[in-house]
């Protein structure tokens, strides 16, 4: 973590020099910094995420659906990493348009597991 906030620093200092001189090339490096800061969290949070699977898996819970909660995570967290990006390049606008298609996204994705819920509803219901 240690790493992580150095050069996170480091990219901050190079970022406030350069918005002084050359502001689009600080917006590029922002840019860059944020997605490989997001490709490093990604490639920690895989082995995790394996073992937690793995569990999951023992205890007889649906793969397919752990897939669909995960898909979800993603959705929000790279909906998020957009919709930030374009507001630091001033588009708050188009901003807000990709955290609406997040969300449709995660909705979409979420009817499945609806539709699972209520065939166990009716089941136990009868």
């Amino acid at each position: 973590m240690l790493k992580t906030v150095a050069f996170v620093l480091v990219a901050l200092v190079l970022i406030v020099f350069l918005r002084e001189s050359k502001p689009e090339y600080a917006l590029f490096l922002s840019a860059v910094v944020c997605a490989m800061l997001l490709g490093y969290i990604f490639l920690n949070v895989i082995s995790p995420l394996k073992s937690l699977l793995g569990r999951l898996e023992e205890y007889g819970v649906e793969s397919n659906l752990i897939f669909y909660v995960l898909k979800a995570f993603g959705i929000c967290y790279i909906t998020k990493f957009a919709s930030e990006l374009c507001a630091d390049f001033g588009q708050t606008s188009l901003a807000g348009r990709v955290e609406l298609g997040g969300r449709a996204a995660v909705f979409i994705l979420t009817l499945p597991l609806i539709n699972k819920v209520l065939e166990l509803a009716s089941s136990l219901m009868r």
